[in-house]
């Protein structure tokens, strides 16, 4: 607060009335036994100036009514001892009605003065106040309920009240009711903090101050405090907004960098295991360097740790679970989170403290309170799952999944590519071993058949020629000679098919198959949907071959009775469906010649599955997709007669 020397004698709230009076008094009884020497060497009415000190005082003071009142009694107390005749004022002249009316009018002047003063010095300490309360509550610091008291003492210091307190509410919209009036309660008197019907809180003052001191308090510093305190909290509210998003944005930022190694990694085409090991590093650094482990889930419900950090797993990487946490004996413990993401296919959040499911007592003794654990899905198959531990006693965060998941995306990504490139390289290797195979069986089919044939027509031929015979000799000679050629013939034509059968090209897919059915060993049920109209030439082939593969397999391994082959055509879709219900078992990964079926028809693009569960027959579907533009194969010429 600023202090100026008018601001000792007038102050902005006036002190007692009673007070007032008794300082008038006191400078009456002082003023009038000071004038008693004067007057014995001064003129008659000099002495009444020495009246104007407490008037003059008394007005600036206490107002313009006092310093009347104490006026008129100055005038009283002078006539009644000073003017002679004593106590007799007719027989005195004009100057003494004038000192009257002088003295009435410096009262009324001066008490005007002061109450003009006393006004703005009001307003200024208003100001003041506001100006502070305003620093106090809209300072850096964030709690507004730790500066009320500060506040409280402004006001009590600016109105030297000997308490005021502020009490701070919680904000209810619409729970104060607009308008609420200050009200006594136990000895206090509380003005309410309201913004647009809001309570805030409440202004407590002693009760029984002066009327226009309450006024002053409800009219010049309540509103503005409510306001005050309303901006306050809106200020600790926005800030503490825009520091949860910094630490978001921070976080995102963060992950995002995360992201963008591994995904560095992954587009480099760098081995699986550095990317398991790259998402291992940066999921544990991401969640505060908590424990983290990648787990493959194997076919016999083990599992295998292909990364890990945590120190009782870090010399088991690589190797199938052992006995401890999350496993058992090699096997997933029921109830662990590993166990819960293979068994349900989605995310898994875990608690030791709440003791709820089954895995938390070995959780605990491992020393374990939470965990997370996320599903690796690729290609829509469950591959293994990311695991994150914490021994601390503050859970895992609440976005933990959410934020796990963007890297079992990326490691899904790793492990498919892989996967692509070791099928590519496979694929390469088995193309070119079944081109050589086929050169190789068509060398040894033209060897063992066609080509002895025609070496021995040779010699029969070159016989004939140097030997003489007679002509029916020689008849028969030729007529053994036509008959090898006929069977060189036939020999080189079924030789033919084999690599590319003549009724697939003359009259399509459905003759060529009705052909393969006549001929297998076992029973054909066959039905065909070709409402389409026939596939392309390749599509064609492919379907061939895999009935026929299909229907060899079947004679030589199955022990089936029947084979049902379904064959539905569609204009975008070929679908080709097998089955048989001999006694199961069939592997591609073991030959059976599925492996190159499998490889033709992923060439055009089409999946093929197998399902061959031990005595429950095998089943084959093919589904290959017709690209638009594609040109349905076309029933080859017949050659010209000659």
């Amino acid at each position: 607060m600023r202090v100026s020397p008018l601001s000792i004698l007038v102050r902005p709230t006036p002190p007692s009335k009673w007070l007032g009076i008794s300082v008038a008094l006191l400078f009456l009884a002082l003023e009038t036994l000071l004038s008693y020497p004067l007057h014995a060497f001064t003129k008659e009415t000099t002495p009444s100036v020495i009246y104007l000190l407490g008037v003059v005082v008394v007005s600036i003071v206490w107002g313009w009514w006092l310093g009347v009142a104490t006026a008129l009694a100055s005038v009283g107390m002078f006539v009644l001892f000073y003017v002679h005749p004593i106590g007799n004022l007719v027989d005195s002249d004009v100057r003494d009605v004038t000192s009257i009316v002088v003295f009435i009018a410096v009262a009324a002047v001066a008490g005007a003065l002061a109450d003009q003063s006393r006004m703005r010095a009001a307003r200024l300490q208003e100001s003041d106040l506001t100006a502070d309360m305003a620093r106090l509550l809209l300072d850096d610091n964030n709690d507004v309920d730790s500066v009320l008291p500060a506040v409280a003492q402004q006001i009590s210091s600016a109105f030297d009240l000997p308490m005021a307190a502020i009490e701070a509410k919680p904000v209810v919209p619409g729970g104060g009711g607009a308008g609420q009036a200050a009200h006594a309660d136990a000895g206090q008197t509380v003005f309410p903090l309201e913004h647009d019907s809001t309570l805030l809180g409440e202004l407590r003052v002693p009760a029984g101050l002066p009327h226009r001191q309450v006024d002053r308090l409800r009219q010049r510093v309540v509103p503005p405090l409510a306001s005050l305190l309303y901006a306050a909290r809106e200020r600790a509210a926005m800030l503490s907004t825009l520091a949860a998003r910094g630490e978001e944005l921070q976080a995102l930022a963060t992950q995002q960098a995360a992201l963008r190694r591994v995904a560095t990694l992954v587009a480099r085409a760098v081995s699986p295991a550095e990317v398991f090991h790259a998402v291992t590093a940066e999921v544990s650094r991401l969640l505060d360097d908590r424990h983290t482990t990648l787990l493959h889930y194997e076919a016999d419900d083990t599992v295998t740790i292909v990364s890990t950090n945590q120190p009782g797993l870090m010399a088991l990487a690589g190797s199938r679970g052992p006995a401890t946490a999350p496993y058992e004996n090699g096997k997933l413990e029921t109830g662990s989170v590993a166990e819960l993401v293979r068994r349900t296919g989605r995310a898994v959040r875990a608690d030791s403290r709440c003791g709820a499911d089954p895995g938390s007592t070995r959780r605990r003794a491992l020393g374990i309170d939470s965990a997370v654990a996320v599903p690796i899905l690729v290609e829509g198959r469950l591959w293994g799952t990311i695991i994150v531990t914490s021994a601390r006693p503050e859970p895992l965060p609440q976005d933990a999944e959410a934020r796990i998941t963007d890297f079992t995306d990326l490691t899904a990504t790793a492990i498919a590519n892989a996967d692509n490139r070791t099928q590519l390289i496979a694929s390469r290797a088995r193309i070119a071993t079944a081109a050589d195979e086929t050169r190789q069986r068509i060398e040894r089919d033209l060897h063992d058949g066609a080509q002895q044939h025609l070496i021995a027509i040779s010699l029969e031929l070159r016989a004939a020629e140097e030997t003489e015979m007679p002509p029916e000799q020689l008849r028969a000679q030729m007529a053994r000679a036509a008959t090898s050629l006929t069977e060189v013939a036939t020999d080189l034509r079924e030789l033919a098919r084999g690599i590319h059968p003549a009724v697939l090209g003359t009259g399509g897919l459905v003759p060529a198959i009705k052909m393969l059915a006549r001929r297998s060993a076992i029973p054909v049920e066959l039905h065909v949907d070709g409402s389409a109209g026939r596939p392309p030439a390749p599509v064609e082939i492919a379907a061939y071959y895999v009935v026929s593969e299909s229907l060899t397999n079947a004679a030589r391994h199955s022990g089936a009775s029947v084979v049902r082959v379904e064959v539905t055509m569609r204009p975008d879709t070929f679908r080709l469906a097998i089955r048989d219900d001999g006694v199961g078992g069939a592997d591609p990964a073991r030959g059976c010649g599925l492996t190159g079926l499998w490889d033709r028809v992923e060439t055009l693009g089409g999946h093929m599955v197998v399902t061959s569960p031990p005595d429950g027959g095998t089943s084959l579907l093919a589904t290959i997709p017709i690209r638009a533009g594609e040109q349905p194969a076309l029933p080859r010429q017949a050659p010209a007669q000659r």
